[in-house]
């Protein structure tokens, strides 16, 4: 597969880079990929280690209430500040010197924490204790902590409601033999924005010798309800001593606490606000029309131009170009569209364009962005105009990865365009496309550099809304696509379809939610919460190596993961997911269905991460199921009218809990997607009655109990392609 040989490419590319690499300057995100993988040297530590006068630099504020690193544990509210002009009261407030740095003292920046009036509602908890920690003592992802219980080593409580919040906890499988592993506290549902959280340790919490952690002078104070010495706790000290008051309403006696902290979690102005700021000026930029675009090349056999008698010809122009096309692909549109610009630039540097004197979110004038628009010979044999659908690509990959296939290939997307009989539009998503990897590889050295990637996501969401317009409205009233038989081009009128894989299902949830017209999308092998996804993703194996190299703390590495979650917010489909269905943003269609389609034991994207999308979608799990999810409703009604996750297993295995790399690919990630009886359901719940029906497989099922355990051929070639599948009835509109 196309994916496997460009993660081969990028290992060879970090083997390539020598360690004096690592000196060289500063990357600009605009080189190639060996450039990208230097270090970063022109980011300050933002210290000073001498005064004017000769004396040494003040001491920078340090937590004084657990473990042995400055900044953990993360988050807290040691580091936020009281703030008038905020939704939530609070404001982040990081001094620049307590950041994490690289194995060369460069600190990451504090200035987009310092932004925020709270933390990310999808953060892990992360504690630091300087201590091995006895792993079996933690309520883990196989058995978490759903209910209160006395015997708890940690309590996570909502401080508004005194109310227990679910949760599992972990040990960085990643650590460094020897050295204490961090704690990792994930809830096991997203918190709400704007939410006091209370983290409590108790004594039930103790090393792997059998000693409970140590109260640490400070936490001694508070739980004496005494100062502490500390401005920064002192100067809310209220506060603090509530944690204690809400902990010990849980039925948790002091004696029995080791350390207590709070933190705020930031109004939904800082998570979805951004994201909803650019959609509404994409719709306001397109109106009730397309964007301005520019075809750059057409692709057709000489014999289907006959369709199309004002087409100029390769005499005539050259982005006109008759070849043999791929058997699935019968014309192939490739161009460009303008888009509205919220980044700083259009290059690999841009950023949020974020004005700071007023607090909003600006636009920068436009971009021109791809998109690549295929036609199957079914939808121009059809009798009636053909529905729009809108393909979201994979992980690093692109629109033309995908959709520029010559004869003998296999590919998802032609494939699955001739069989649904739709005229399909893809553009890249912008900061995770294989053009973006150079930069991907430049925020692998240089952590502060992650906002190239995030801020893309998040000013990109909104492409295919555009790309959509543009096959359903643009190329259709395109002089040159007009049919020699009178025939439509597409379907001008019915809203349009999406279907995403990997990246195109994960950012694909996030796609839809702010979408103002689609109604039914299948949204493939997804998940959420990017920082988990992080180290339990087998795609990140590569990536990993450069952050290793510098910055070698593997704690420090679980704390900047835990804090890159603000960042990645902004377009997570945690943030955005009930906003499909359950609280639908204002313009979106009523009836919209949608179908998470999840593999179970999938290396690229974990089934963790699939579960925490349907805890925050707020929509069933169709049994019978494989892998119970706890907090997530079970129905057996079938066929099922609605929105729905689905589990398939492809019996390639699955992985043990714990967040170690998933390494190496099993292939589930593949597997279900060229499964007869998933592009059956494809069909039907995009095309037909809209009903999902997770036993097509019955007749092939290999022991009857588990919803499709069929083995499936990843194909290679054209030839090795499963054949069609039965389809079910057709479309109903």
């Amino acid at each position: 597969m196309q994916f496997k040989l460009r993660f081969a490419a990028l290992a060879l590319l970090l083997a390539a880079c020598s360690s004096k690499a690592d000196t060289s300057q500063t990357d600009t995100g605009e080189g190639s990929a060996a450039d990208a993988t230097v270090d970063t040297s022109d980011l300050s530590d933002g210290t000073i280690d001498d005064v004017l006068d000769g004396s040494a630099a003040p001491a920078p504020p340090c937590q004084p209430i657990l473990g042995t690193d400055c900044l953990a544990p993360w988050p807290s509210a040691y580091w936020e500040a009281a703030s008038l002009g905020t939704r939530t009261g609070w404001r982040i407030d990081l001094p620049d010197e307590v950041m994490p740095a690289d194995n060369r003292g460069n600190r990451i920046s504090a200035t987009d924490w310092n932004r925020r009036d709270g933390f990310s509602p999808n953060t892990p908890i992360v504690v630091l204790p300087g201590v091995a920690l006895d792993a079996a003592l933690l309520p883990n992802e196989s058995r978490p902590a759903l209910t209160f219980t006395t015997d708890l080593p940690i309590l996570l409580a909502d401080a508004a409601t005194g109310a227990f919040i679910p949760y599992f906890a972990e040990l960085d499988d990643n650590a460094t033999p020897g050295n204490a592993p961090a704690l990792i506290i994930r809830p096991w549902t997203p918190l709400r924005e704007q939410q006091r959280i209370v983290v409590g340790l108790t004594t039930t919490l103790r090393s792997t010798a059998g000693e409970s952690l140590r109260t640490t002078p400070a936490m001694a104070a508070l739980l004496r309800n005494e100062p502490t010495g500390d401005p920064r706790i002192d100067g809310h000290l209220a506060d603090w001593q509530a944690d204690l008051t809400t902990l010990t309403a849980l039925g948790i006696p002091r004696t029995n606490l080791v350390a207590a902290w709070h933190f705020d979690t930031a109004s939904q102005t800082w998570t979805e606000g951004p994201g909803i700021v650019m959609r509404e000026a994409f719709r306001a930029f397109v109106g009730d029309g397309t964007p301005p675009f520019t075809i750059t090349q057409v692709e057709l056999a000489e014999e289907t131009a006959a369709l199309f008698p004002a087409l100029p010809t390769p005499a005539t122009d050259a982005r006109v170009v008759y070849k043999a096309m791929h058997p699935e692909v019968a014309l192939r549109i490739r161009g460009t569209f303008t888009a509205p610009l919220f980044l700083t630039s259009a290059d690999a540097a841009g950023t949020l364009n974020w004005n700071d004197a007023t607090g909003t979110l600006d636009q920068n004038g436009t971009v021109e962005r791809p998109f690549l628009l295929l036609v199957p010979p079914s939808a121009l044999a059809a009798t009636t105009p053909p529905h729009t659908l809108i393909y979201g690509h994979g992980l690093l990959r692109s629109a033309c990865d995908e959709g520029c296939v010559e004869p003998g290939a296999a590919e998802l997307m032609p494939h699955l365009t001739a069989l649904l009989g739709t005229v399909t539009v893809a553009t890249d998503w912008w900061g995770l496309s294989q053009p973006d990897l150079p930069v991907a590889l430049s925020a692998g050295a240089n952590l502060a550099l992650l906002p190239r990637i995030t801020d893309k996501l998040a000013a990109g969401a909104m492409m295919p809304f555009l790309a959509g317009r543009i096959a359903r409205l643009g190329i259709p009233q395109h002089p040159w696509f007009a049919r020699s038989d009178g025939r439509a081009f597409a379907d001008t009128t019915t809203p349009p379809r999406f279907y995403g894989n990997s990246l195109g299902g994960i950012m694909g949830t996030t796609m839809v939610a702010l979408h103002p017209e689609i109604e039914r999308a299948v949204l493939n092998v997804p998940g959420g919460g990017w920082s988990m996804l992080l180290n339990r993703s087998s795609n990140f194996a590569a990536f990993l190596t450069l952050i290793n190299r510098n910055y070698p703390d593997r704690a420090q590495q679980q704390l900047i993961f835990a804090m890159s979650q603000s960042h990645w917010d902004l377009s997570d489909p945690l943030t955005f997911a009930d906003r499909l269905i359950t609280e639908p943003l204002a313009g979106a269609p009523a009836n919209r269905r949608a179908l998470w389609s999840v593999s179970l034991g999938d290396a690229q994207v974990p089934t963790l991460s699939a579960g925490y999308l349907a805890r925050v979608a707020g929509q069933p799990l169709l049994a019978p199921v494989s892998e119970p999810w706890p907090l997530v409703a079970t129905t057996s009604t079938l066929p099922f009218d609605g929105s729905a996750f689905v589990q398939w297993d492809s019996l390639r295995g699955n992985w043990p809990a714990g967040n170690g790399l998933r390494s190496p690919d099993n292939g589930a990630h593949y597997a279900t997607r060229w499964m007869p009886a998933f592009q059956q359901m494809v069909y039907r719940f995009l095309l037909g009655d809209g009903l999902i029906e997770p036993r097509y497989c019955l007749a092939a099922d290999t022991d009857g109990a588990l919803p499709c355990t069929l083995t499936q051929t990843i194909p290679d070639t054209f030839s090795e392609e499963p054949a069609a599948p039965e389809l079910p009835p057709p479309r109903v509109d």
